[in-house]
């Protein structure tokens, strides 16, 4: 899938219309040192809003899911749809000393999953994704990775539209920020894919002139509602720029990181090809995930902010039956919009969406809302633990969308927010309604 079935790798070669941009004069020296912290400055104007740079000894869970199969969950394909090699389990995600490791090597075990029969594996490696803990619209994203050398890797560092379960692919959009070939070892190749009348592509690249798989790097997408644009190492700009306007870059998209090996990247080769001989391991490495955003109050997207997938990314507590998304009146945006009502029986119900893993500032909730009726009350509300006090905004009465926000909050780093909307309406009184939609988390 992730490939646009090879055309990735072959338009990464043959989109390219500009100059390859020259070496700073400057240059930082590659393989030739010990390796401390790749630093990185995002330049003028951006606001971290979000990092993990892999401290202690185990995953944030908070922020990532690690995959254990080769059948994928989110996108319901065996093999990622690109015939991959490798069996993704959770003993190949570690980490250690500062670094996230994936950890690549040969088996004997024929793993596969049982819904993927006779699709038998003959490597395992890792994979790992943010789906539903960090999701973002824009900015910079960009990661510090050592790639590992040989016939067949193929690291990638990329991301999914967040409505990938519900509009399937290519329709939620793929940015490929990172794909390697042991093949074209000095460029970092970049690509996109979407919906267009069928499935559309677009590639590029970045080529440092040094075999990218001896040293870390730094490969980053700047990404905007128009433009899409790849760098290596901050100085060496892809050899073109995306402009768009496709819906599938105008909304939420999640992180992935994985390991490869063969598939359609280097035309389905044969386990036996490929450059990990048995008892070798080979270490995609990375020291950091940053995404930035430009200056100012910042938005970190959310799972299905407008209720256009029905209530997936939301939970519930209380009466089920009043918590739902429907078209009545319309929504603020698109068609659909969250609804607290029952006909005539009183309720209690809280819905709720969460994100761990976040930067440490200052965060409120906005969201648009009409409300008409009689309520014991009515809160939209932030709080940064699930038994803590919220910071609340009670709800009046809105003939009209009327934007509405929380309180600030303060979290610290690795910090956690659970937020939404929490009614309470008395008995006989079916005229008591909520509609709330586009609810959006703010970092200040």
């Amino acid at each position: 899938m992730r490939a646009g079935l090879v055309a990735a790798g072959v338009l990464a070669t043959l989109s390219g219309c500009s100059p390859e941009p020259e070496a700073p004069s400057e240059a930082v020296t590659y393989g030739q040192t010990a390796q401390g912290e790749r630093s990185y400055d995002p330049g003028a104007g951006w606001n971290l809003t979000w990092q993990d740079d892999f401290t202690g000894t185990s995953l944030n869970t908070g922020a990532w899911t690690v995959l254990t199969s080769n059948w994928d969950p989110v996108t319901n394909n065996c093999n990622f749809g690109t015939g991959e090699l490798e069996y993704p389990r959770a003993q190949n995600v570690v980490v250690r000393d500062g670094k996230l490791v994936l950890v690549a090597e040969r088996t004997g075990d024929n793993p596969t999953d049982p819904r993927c029969p006779g699709n038998y594996r003959s490597f395992y490696s890792g994979r790992l994704h943010t789906k539903g803990k960090v999701e973002g619209r824009y900015g910079k994203i960009v990661a510090s990775i050592k790639i590992p050398p040989g016939y067949g890797m193929w690291p990638a560092f990329w991301t999914l539209g967040s409505n990938i379960s519900s509009a399937g692919w290519p329709a939620a959009g793929e940015i490929d920020i990172l794909e390697w070939t042991s093949q074209e070892p000095t460029w970092m190749k970049s690509a996109l894919h979407w919906h267009n009348g069928g499935q559309a592509d677009w590639g590029t690249g970045a080529s440092r002139g040094v075999d990218l798989s001896q040293d870390f790097h730094t490969y980053e997408v700047e990404w905007n509602a128009n433009t899409i644009v790849f760098r290596l190492d901050r100085d060496f700009v892809s050899t073109a720029t995306f402009g768009h306007n496709e819906t599938e870059f105008q909304q939420p998209h999640y992180l992935i990181l994985n390991l490869a090996m063969g598939g359609n990247w280097y035309g389905h080769p044969s386990p036996n090809a490929i450059d990990l001989p048995w008892g070798v391991q080979k270490t995609m490495e990375v020291e950091w995930v940053r995404w930035y955003q430009p200056g100012g109050a910042q938005t970190l997207g959310l799972t299905n902010p407008g209720f256009e997938q029905g209530m997936t990314g939301w939970s519930t507590w209380g009466t089920e039956a009043a918590d739902l998304s429907e078209t009545y009146n319309g929504g603020h945006s698109g068609s659909y919009h969250l609804t607290h009502w029952t006909a005539g029986t009183p309720f209690e119900t809280w819905t709720y969406q969460t994100k761990s893993g976040l930067a440490a500032g200052t965060y409120k909730l906005r969201a648009w809302v009409r409300k008409g009726g009689t309520f014991n009350f009515a809160r939209f509300q932030v709080k940064t633990c699930g038994s803590c006090a919220p910071a609340v905004t009670n709800l009046g009465t809105y003939g009209g969308w009327t934007l509405v926000e929380t309180p600030a909050v303060s979290v610290p780093a690795n910090g956690y927010l659970e937020f939404g909307l929490h009614s309470n309406a008395p008995t006989h009184n079916g005229s008591s309604f909520i509609h709330l939609d586009d609810v959006e988390l703010i970092r200040l």
